[in-house]
């Protein structure tokens, strides 16, 4: 069964770990890095090329017939593998065979183990298709497809999806919106799926590029409808059956449960539509930050639809002018100015440091941050921001709260068993109560009355003791 894009990036992820340490020299390690990167495409080498066949010209490292050539040079050549172009590309002229009908192959790599070119002279003999570094491969694993016996896709360089690229999928859809293509729901609708597509490919959930190769066949053949080829794209990403496509553009599709392609789309995009939409889908959304999410929404939904739906997002250098005043900054300034952990633990007593206000300052903050910044995204920067003073706490020697004073004591007086996630509501309720010298449980029950076993009596006793 042909391995998943997933796999295949795995398999990568492991065959670049081995061989950025290695020096790869041409004459030694050449074919056991070519059997290797095979495997990595679930193919054995052996049973479909060889190496060093003797042509014309001399021996080649590798050739796979009508697949490709590939032509090794040691790893000291990586940055100069334009000067040994003209060996790999005679090679290639040489291969093809007139008189018993056997064409040159369609790909030729030349690789010096850290550097790859992909070139495809037939169609484009002047320079390579794409150019990248071992480290690259893992994302790059399209460009080699070939090596399944399927079809390469060829990105330039991808870049982490940006809010430009974004700003174009929203561009894309106000141009199908201005022509009323589809109605509202079926518009949002292509534009959330075609996200997750460009997502799960990128992931290698769809293999072999599956949804940027559907936007290049319609590219390429004009006549056809993305109305029929997407809408079957998603139709098979909500069958639930288990006989998958096995050829063509839609062989390897997986069923994506959920509601999400429950209705799947139906577009019909222009050409210039579509070349804005191959363009976004070129972007690396294996890396998609959770801000991007909040402009595309934005730009889909539209100013009005926003407000009637309470759908608003607020960029993180704004929300930052919220959180840092409030947060950072205050905790930064007591944190640094700890000079023993003696001193840390003082700071946290009620009569001390106010904490528990501090804590429902802190509440009302992201109270305010959510109802105007959307809530995913000013809670995630608040919980950021949050992390970072505790990891400053640590490094202080500090304890930032009580609850961690209190599992503290519960370690030290327990020898170890009462450890972070351990410690009984009665535990934890009773140190808090010593620590800010108030009672914090029900009305009218003291979680002191509650410790049955002498260990949790001690752990009251020594939290009372030491803060009193």
């Amino acid at each position: 069964m042909p391995l998943t894009g997933e796999e295949i990036r795995a398999n990568l992820t492991r065959f670049v770990a081995r061989w950025s340490v290695r020096e790869g020299y041409e004459r030694g390690e050449a074919q056991t890095f070519l059997t290797e990167l095979f495997d990595c495409y679930g193919q054995r080498l052996s049973d479909v090329a060889e190496f060093e066949r003797f042509q014309a010209g001399g021996f080649i490292d590798l050739i796979w017939p009508r697949i490709c050539i590939v032509e090794m040079k040691s790893a000291s050549e990586a940055g100069r593998l334009s000067k040994h172009r003209e060996q790999a590309l005679n090679y290639w002229r040489e291969a093809a065979d007139a008189e018993k009908g056997i064409p040159a192959p369609e790909y030729v790599v030349l690789c010096a183990f850290k550097r790859f070119e992909v070139w495809e002279p037939g169609r484009f003999p002047k320079a390579p298709r794409v150019k990248f570094d071992l480290t690259e491969l893992p994302d790059r694993y399209t460009s080699l497809l070939f090596l399944t016996g399927g079809e390469p896709v060829f990105n330039a360089r991808q870049e982490g999806v940006t809010l430009e690229a974004v700003g174009k999928l929203a561009d894309l859809f106000q141009q199908i919106e201005q022509r009323g293509e589809g109605d509202p729901q079926s518009r949002r609708r292509f534009i959330l799926q075609t996200v997750w597509c460009m997502f799960a490919e990128d992931l290698g959930q769809i293999p072999g590029q599956g949804f940027t190769r559907v936007v290049d066949d319609l590219i390429a053949n004009p006549r056809r409808s993305s109305a029929d080829d997407l809408g079957r794209l998603f139709e098979y990403l909500n069958d639930p059956s288990p006989e998958r496509p096995q050829h063509g553009l839609y062989a390897g599709v997986p069923y994506a449960n959920g509601s999400l392609f429950a209705e799947p789309s139906r577009i019909d995009l222009t050409p210039e539509e579509l070349a804005l939409l191959r363009e976004v889908s070129a972007s690396n959304w294996h890396e998609v930050q959770p801000s991007i999410f909040g402009s595309l929404f934005q730009g889909v939904f539209g100013h009005d639809k926003q407000w009637r739906l309470g759908a608003h997002y607020t960029h993180d250098a704004e929300i930052q002018k919220i959180v840092v005043p409030t947060i950072v900054e205050p905790w930064t300034e007591r944190i640094e100015a700890l000079s023993s952990h003696k001193e840390a633990k003082l700071m946290n007593r009620w009569k001390r440091l106010p904490w528990w206000s501090t804590i429902f300052a802190v509440l009302a903050v992201l109270v305010i941050a959510i109802a105007g910044c959307g809530a995913d995204e000013s809670s995630t920067t608040a919980t950021e921001a949050k992390k970072e003073e505790e990891d400053s706490a640590k490094k202080a020697g500090a304890e930032s709260n009580p609850d961690r004073v209190a599992r503290s004591y519960a370690r030290e007086v327990s020898g170890g068993k009462w450890e972070y996630g351990g410690l009984s509501s009665a535990a934890y309720g009773g140190c808090l109560e010593a620590l800010l010298g108030k009672h914090v449980g029900t009305p009218g029950v003291s979680y002191k009355d509650e410790f049955p076993e002498p260990e949790l009596q001690a752990i009251y006793e020594r939290a009372l003791r030491d803060c009193s």
